[in-house]
């Protein structure tokens, strides 16, 4: 459920901003419009939909809903003809969509936590089940825009949602929690550690998320190259996330999460650098495995680390850690908008070396914190 999901997303979000600029004929810049509007009503929606599993609403009902807003955007985007069409349905039927993201990350969490498994273990599966089928998707989508244009690969993404939809209805069974501790539960309110997190996060996805979105556009409307290659690009790093999806638990059982979340950031930071100064396609497609090992570390262990600090508000939690991904996606992509419309589509590449510098340094800033605060109890 969870990778077939990701996959319906998958002929979606990658095309997008090539959707508006190439198909609607969209003006750069209008691509940050068209994210942080969609964003912030996500951050809303997602916000009230995980809070209400927390409060001991059906997580299955959820789901229907969000599966519900998947098969119907991507429905409406393939009758899409102006601008002010996408972004009606980005504000209106992408919220219900991407909430299902929070939703999955809640449910499993409840699951690990019910059964008594290994969390991180737990969502990095999950995760890795995510990255396996992005090694399909993103160059399938762009292979079918390329063949075959927009419109059907909307419609394979509503068949995808559509299905994972009856498969919700007819034979998912969500995790079981004791009505007594629901309501018996007092409300709480996200600590500290974690709003720090929160930003260190935020600047992460800032990076990557200007990447995906100036990516497609750079290799296609800047080098001139085919429009499938950046479906290939995406492919490759999702297939090098699996790994090390997998493997990062251990990593971080033996150095500690926080450490090792510094080394993906370290092969972010490597992998913008080499982006930005090549010019050769073969190191373009080697330069793919430092992004997967950044982005395989960074959404392996991100939530995990998150969840860890507010273990009595596991969905706010969830839907916190989307949310502080979600504004970073609305302001790298609306950055990166600006950016390209007056210094081309390879400047933002430097925004995105920027954001995952900050965030390393904010990683190490929490390290201190979180030791000041041990410190502090230690002496109490």
């Amino acid at each position: 459920m969870n990778g077939l999901t990701a996959l319906a997303f998958a002929f979606i979000m990658p095309i997008m901003s090539l959707f508006l600029v190439s198909e609607l004929h969209t003006e750069p810049a209008l691509i940050g419009l068209y994210t942080s509007l969609t964003a912030l009503m996500t951050i809303v929606v997602s916000q009230k939909l995980t809070g209400l599993i927390d409060k001991g609403v059906s997580s299955k009902l959820l789901l229907v809903v969000s599966l519900a807003g998947i098969f119907s955007a991507a429905m409406m985007f393939s009758f899409a003809t102006e601008f002010w069409h996408a972004i009606t349905i980005g504000c209106v039927l992408m919220p219900l969509a991407s909430s299902s993201i929070p939703l999955i990350l809640t449910v499993i969490r409840r699951y690990a936590d019910s059964t008594g498994k290994n969390s991180a273990k737990m969502n990095s599966q999950m995760r890795s089940s995510v990255s396996f089928l992005w090694i399909f998707g993103p160059p399938l989508a762009f292979l079918s825009v390329d063949q075959f244009g927009f419109d059907n690969n909307f419609y394979i993404s509503a068949a995808i949602a559509g299905f994972v939809l009856l498969w919700i209805v007819f034979l998912f069974k969500a995790p079981v929690i004791e009505a007594d501790k629901i309501k018996n539960k007092p409300k709480t309110k996200l600590p500290m550690a974690v709003w720090l997190l929160g930003v260190v996060v935020l600047l992460a996805n800032i990076a990557n998320s200007t990447y995906i979105n100036a990516m497609p556009l750079f290799m296609t409307q800047e080098l001139g190259f085919s429009k499938s290659y950046p479906g290939i690009f995406m492919g490759i790093t999702a297939a090098v996330e699996i790994p090390v999806m997998l493997l990062a638990v251990g990593w971080a059982q033996r150095f500690g999460k926080s450490q090792v979340i510094r080394l993906g950031f370290i092969a972010g930071a490597v992998f913008y650098i080499g982006m930005y100064f090549n010019t050769s396609l073969n190191i373009f497609f080697a330069l793919q495995t430092l992004n997967g090992l950044f982005f395989g570390i960074f959404v392996g262990l991100g939530i995990t680390i998150m969840q860890d600090f507010a273990p009595s508000s596991v969905g706010k939690a969830s839907a916190f850690y989307t949310n502080a991904m979600l504004v970073g996606t609305m302001i790298g992509t609306s950055t990166m908008g600006i950016i390209s419309q007056y210094f081309g589509f390879k400047a933002p590449l430097l925004l995105c070396l920027g954001a995952i510098t900050c965030s390393f340094i904010g990683l190490i800033l929490f390290d201190a914190y979180i030791a000041n605060e041990q410190r502090k109890i230690q002496c109490a």
